[in-house]
C-alpha cells in the first residue's frame, strides 16, 4: 500500500531517517524531522518549445526521464556526501544532476 501524500510529497525511509520528496520542475526533498531544511535537485529540464526556431542552442536532453524512489535514495546519499546536514535548520542545498553526476549548484 502506498503512503498517503501530504501536499504532494511522498515519503521515503533511508536508514533510520524519513524524508519527504516531490517532483515538479526540480526535486524537493525535506527531512521529516525538520521541514525547513531542504534539498533541491535541478535535473536540467527545459521547455523544448522555446527552441523550436533555435535548434542550435537547444540544451542536451536530461536524464532521468522518470524519477524513481531509487533515484531519490541516490540523490539523498550524494547530498549527504556533498555536505548536506539533515540536522541543520533553515538551510537549502541545491544540487545539479547532469550526465549521471551530482554537483553542488553554483547559484
Amino acid at each position: 500500500m502506498l503512503p498517503k501524500k501530504k501536499k504532494g510529497f511522498r515519503k521515503i525511509i533511508i536508514g533510520n531517517e524519513t524524508y519527504n520528496w516531490r517532483f515538479s520542475d526540480s526535486i524537493e526533498i525535506r527531512p521529516e524531522q525538520d521541514q525547513s531544511n531542504r534539498l533541491e535537485i535541478d535535473l536540467g529540464s527545459f521547455d523544448p518549445w522555446l527552441y523550436v526556431n533555435d535548434p542550435e542552442n537547444k540544451p542536451e536532453e536530461v536524464a532521468p526521464r522518470v524519477v524513481t524512489p531509487a533515484f531519490i535514495r541516490q540523490a539523498i546519499e550524494n547530498a549527504i556526501r556533498l555536505g548536506w546536514t539533515i540536522e541543520a535548520k533553515n538551510t537549502l542545498l541545491k544540487l545539479n544532476y547532469r550526465k549521471g553526476l551530482f554537483k553542488v549548484s553554483e547559484e
